[in-house]
Order: C-alpha cells, then sequence, then structure tokens
C-alpha cells in the first residue's frame, strides 16, 4: 500500500510540474494583436493592452453565427477560430433552442454562465439522453466526439480551446451554411 501512494504522489507531482512547465512554455505564445481578429461573423473584443485582454459583459458585440441555427448570437473574445491560436468565446441561446448532433476538429471546454444546457452525445438529438447542465457546469469533449444540445430556457455559454475550431454537423442537412 504504502508503494502504492509513493508512486501515487510522484505521478500527481511529475503531472503537476509538467503543466506548470507548460504554461511558462507558453506564456509568450500569444498571438500577435493584429492576429486576434476573428474569421466568423461575430464582433470581436479588442485587447486592452499588448498582453492582456479585460472586459466587462456590457462591452461585448454579440451578432447571429452562420455555422448555428438562427437564434443563437455569437461573440468573440479572443482568437482566431481558423488558427492554432487560444480561442475564447461566448454563445446565447434562446429558450427552445436545438443544436443537431456535430463535432468539432479540436477539444471543446464549455461553461455554461446562466440558464440550464442540456447536452448529449451521440449522432442524432435525443432529449432523453441528455444531461442538464445548470449555470456553474462544465464540459470537456474531445475532438471528434459527437454531441448535441437544447435549452428549455435562454442560456449562455462561454467556449475555449485551441484552434482551428469549427463546427461539422453529422447529419450535412442540418447545416443552416448549406440551406
Amino acid at each position: 500500500m504504502r508503494t502504492f501512494r509513493i508512486a501515487r504522489s510522484l505521478v500527481t507531482f511529475t503531472f503537476v510540474i509538467s503543466a506548470v512547465m507548460a504554461a511558462a512554455a507558453c506564456a509568450d505564445d500569444r498571438p500577435a494583436v493584429a492576429d486576434q481578429a476573428q474569421a466568423t461573423g461575430a464582433a470581436q473584443v479588442e485587447p486592452t493592452g499588448p498582453d492582456h485582454v479585460m472586459v466587462n459583459p456590457a462591452e461585448l458585440t454579440w451578432a447571429d453565427a452562420p455555422s448555428l441555427p438562427p437564434g443563437a448570437k455569437v461573440t468573440l473574445i479572443e482568437g482566431q477560430l481558423d488558427q492554432p491560436v487560444p480561442f475564447t468565446l461566448r454563445v446565447q441561446f434562446p429558450a427552445g433552442y436545438q443544436l443537431a448532433a456535430h463535432r468539432h476538429p479540436a477539444i471543446e471546454h464549455t461553461t455554461v454562465l446562466s440558464g440550464v444546457v442540456n447536452m448529449g452525445m451521440g449522432d442524432t438529438l435525443d432529449k432523453a439522453r441528455t444531461t442538464a447542465m445548470p449555470a456553474g457546469s462544465i464540459t470537456i469533449m474531445q475532438a471528434g466526439t459527437s454531441h448535441f444540445l437544447w435549452t428549455a430556457e435562454g442560456a449562455t455559454v462561454q467556449v475555449h480551446g485551441v484552434g482551428p475550431f469549427g463546427i461539422t454537423y453529422v447529419n450535412p442537412a442540418d447545416d443552416p451554411r448549406t440551406t
């Protein structure tokens, strides 16, 4: 048992050190201000300075997202979705919204900021196979994982990751860009 505890402590210590080293190594890898222009229809927050972004919710500019069904609004806070750089965006979903099964080419980290988002995994939207994710909930979807969501009430989520990032619908007929 003692050997197991020592091994577990060593693994934990190694993970923590690796995370700290990776963070330190990436600290200077932020994209240049000129490279932070976004590639979607959403407006982007202007950097406050060369090394940081500080924004109040009232300063966000929301826009329709051609890649999402009508009703959703998106604001890009940082990054460029078609580039291999960190990005942060927010999505507002109206009440009664459904987002068909889809996947992303990169890991998706989602935090529910308000409301409840019902999320499920699979190739078709099935409300019976979802989990209610109230404000404060976090999901992490691996690249290529088919998932879907719906809302009963309005909800806002924040999504972050490292691009390139996009959306591919499992059923191409569900893609609003093709209709």
